[in-house]
């Protein structure tokens, strides 16, 4: 049986009629396609739909119980899979919709940001021999203790490439608001370059430095089991970026930043003895020791709850730096390329007025200086390390 999972998110399922034509285009594509071809569609909560769950839970409380937030967020994607079967069906198309706990996605219990142990999805290739396609919801699964999870923002990504590696399926795609990766992002730099090939490393490289197309923990998953992924758009019919194998190219294949990050400083050592510190909920952007500090650097966002967290576990902290941005360039062997640091701190010197921190990564190099400067320095790199003729 050869599998194809198809993952959508985003405002592809924004609305009814988006929902509908997701259900049309699939429908053309089983029309025209091998009969031999399963799909397994994984989709997100419509449109907004989980913000607006969040922002439910904080009219009741300003500080939510994460179990509770859990049961609450996840009805989003079931309501998803519910329209989605049901949009298919009309089409004369059988299906039927899991949720992620159906699936067998089993997770820790880590509520809020649960990261998936194992999957036992027996009941997906039971209804595949049906000849019904399987919509699975995203996000979502259940820990050992039989309680629902979820897995963090993005997390739907991080179930369609599990679930394609429990069924060995010959691909998944990921469809987004944008043809594929580019190299920057383009809602922030002009003349952005379209990426048609780029490899596991850089594009989990990319994930874990602020990149949003795709999930951090997905780009993982399809590493360690080699499957293939195409990050494809869900308004064009065309072709997106492969994610595969890594090719020796020596140039800045993309660029990805985060902003708005805080830089919060922990005392280590307490009476001359060095202090274990707690397995921290906390999605944690970077860390570095330093002497007898532990600098973190954390969302701005989820700066309240990590410092709750240190409080609560008697440490010793305080807040270095706030307003700082990281812009993060990735290429195989620039790491190694004295040209490239010579021209980097060059246009770092000229526009973070010196005030900057290059980290070489193996993989890619990242910048670490103040936000205020933040739009002349990812522009400036960009006109000047990313070649078009190159991608």
């Amino acid at each position: 049986m050869n599998i194809i999972v198809k993952k959508f998110g985003g405002t592809s399922v924004g609305s009814i009629d988006k929902i509908k034509k997701i259900a049309d285009n699939i429908a053309k594509e089983k029309m025209f396609n091998d009969k031999d071809i399963q799909f397994v569609v994984v989709v997100s909560a419509m449109e907004k739909t989980t913000d607006n769950l969040f922002e439910l839970a904080h009219q009741i409380s300003a500080h939510p119980n994460q179990r509770e937030l859990d049961m609450l967020v996840t009805a989003g994607e079931r309501i998803t899979i519910a329209l989605l079967s049901l949009a298919l069906q009309e089409k004369g198309i059988q299906s039927i919709s899991f949720t992620g706990s159906q699936s067998g996605i089993i997770t820790d219990n880590s509520h809020g940001n649960a990261k998936i142990l194992t999957v036992n999805a027996f009941r997906i290739p039971t209804e595949l021999n049906k000849n019904k396609l399987v919509i699975v919801a995203g996000f979502q699964g259940v820990s050992l203790e039989k309680e629902i999870t979820t897995l963090g923002r993005g997390g739907s990504d991080t179930t369609a490439i599990s679930l394609a590696c429990y069924l060995q399926a010959s691909k998944c795609e990921i469809y987004t608001d944008v043809k594929g990766v580019y190299s920057a992002d383009p809602r922030v730099v002009e003349n952005v370059c379209f990426v048609k090939n780029i490899s596991y490393e850089e594009m989990l490289f990319l994930t874990l430095n602020g990149s949003k197309v795709l999930h951090s923990r997905a780009a993982e998953f399809a590493q360690k089991y080699n499957i293939p992924i195409e990050i494809k758009s869900s308004f064009e019919n065309c072709e997106g970026t492969m994610i595969s194998q890594h090719m020796e190219e020596s140039y800045v294949k993309a660029i990805a930043h985060k902003e708005k990050l805080v830089k919060i400083a922990i005392n280590a050592k307490k009476d001359n003895q060095f202090v274990d510190l707690p397995d921290f909920k906390t999605e944690i952007f970077d860390m570095e020791y330093l002497d007898t500090q532990v600098y973190f650097l954390i969302d701005k966002q989820y700066q309240e709850q990590f410092i709750d967290e240190i409080t609560e576990n008697n440490l010793e902290y305080y807040i270095d730096k706030e307003c700082l941005a990281v812009i993060t360039l990735t290429g195989y062997r620039i790491c190694k390329d004295i040209k490239f640091f010579n021209n980097l701190k060059k246009i770092l010197d000229e526009t973070c007025n010196n005030d900057f921190i290059i980290k070489n990564q193996g993989i890619g190099v990242s910048v670490l200086f103040n936000s205020e400067n933040f739009n002349l320095v990812i522009k400036v790199l960009h006109k000047k390390f990313l070649v078009s003729e190159f991608i």
